[in-house]
């Protein structure tokens, strides 16, 4: 494969200028990465729960001048997904080899902003919600009943659920006691904390709890290392988008993703945040990862 290197995922990892390599791709969990120019294609072996495939997960990033001939040259070398994401200037010129359903489009943001409003001590406080909206309390979520039962109800399809390997912790929002509104945050390896699973209940939504509950993961995730917080959300979740960029989120990458289409489901769309699959649709915020 001419002009095409096969490169060790450490060290790819902390090399790369690619905002998702570097604050996404976990080396522990890829198994091959190969780049040519700007492009990069990641595989590893992070599918989604449920989820049968033929394949590894491959997320193919950079240009189209550099990613659609890296795409063609594996595909002609014999490799061959389960499923697939790919950035949207490219999704055009994904090999015949590697036609997939796309399933989801979604927005992969990064925010190194840091959040305006009052602190949020450790696990519990305050929170103004973005553009000055009500103050209320987010504190953790520690009882997985609890946070079970706000997720069954606001966003049954969430791949981030109490015990999900890689969760670091759920926060909360409670009403008169009960709990209202969760969300999760998932420790990635460079220290970049990954919001996912924010949910509001359907009767509570439209009050600015979303948006606090956001601002105060977003806290959180960004005392990490890396100081960044990500997250991902589909393309069409407007009110989502608009909270997120009001907490300083901007987009760093556009994918379609799917299996391909030889693949074989075992249970219908939502994401997670895991490399290669998805932000849940569902009742949520659209915090996830990215990939579905």
């Amino acid at each position: 494969m001419t002009g095409v290197r096969e490169v060790p995922a450490d060290r790819l990892a902390a090399t790369s200028t690619t905002p998702f390599v570097r604050h996404q791709v976990d080396p522990a969990a890829t198994d091959r990465a190969w780049v040519s120019g700007r492009a990069v294609v990641v595989q590893n072996h992070r599918g989604r729960p449920g989820e049968v495939l033929s394949g590894p997960v491959l997320t193919c990033l950079g240009p189209p001048e550099d990613l659609v001939p890296l795409m063609a040259a594996l595909a002609e070398a014999g490799v061959r997904p389960g499923r697939l994401s790919v950035e949207d200037p490219s999704y055009d010129g994904v090999p015949a080899a590697w036609s997939f359903t796309r399933q989801g489009h979604w927005h992969w943001m990064l925010s190194d902003r840091p959040v305006v409003g009052p602190v949020v001590g450790p696990g519990a406080g305050p929170v103004v919600g973005p553009g000055g909206g009500p103050t209320v309390r987010v504190e953790e979520a520690d009882d997985p009943a609890e946070v079970d039962a706000v997720l069954d109800v606001a966003n049954p399809g969430s791949f981030a659920r109490p015990g999900t390997p890689g969760i670091e912790c759920w926060l909360g929002i409670r009403e008169a006691g009960r709990l209202v509104a969760v969300g999760a945050l998932r420790r990635e390896a460079d220290g970049t904390g990954h919001l996912r699973g924010v949910s509001v209940l359907p009767s509570h939504t439209g009050r600015g709890l979303g948006g606090a509950l956001s601002a105060a993961l977003t806290r959180r995730a960004q005392a990490g290392a890396s100081g960044v917080a990500t997250l991902g959300v589909y393309v069409d979740n407007l009110p989502a988008l608009a909270i997120y960029r009001r907490l300083g989120y901007v987009v760093e990458h556009t994918f379609s993703s799917g299996p391909l289409a030889s693949g074989e489901l075992a249970s219908g769309p939502a994401g997670s945040g895991e490399l290669g699959s998805g932000p849940a649709r569902s009742g949520q915020l659209g915090a996830g990862q990215p990939q579905g």
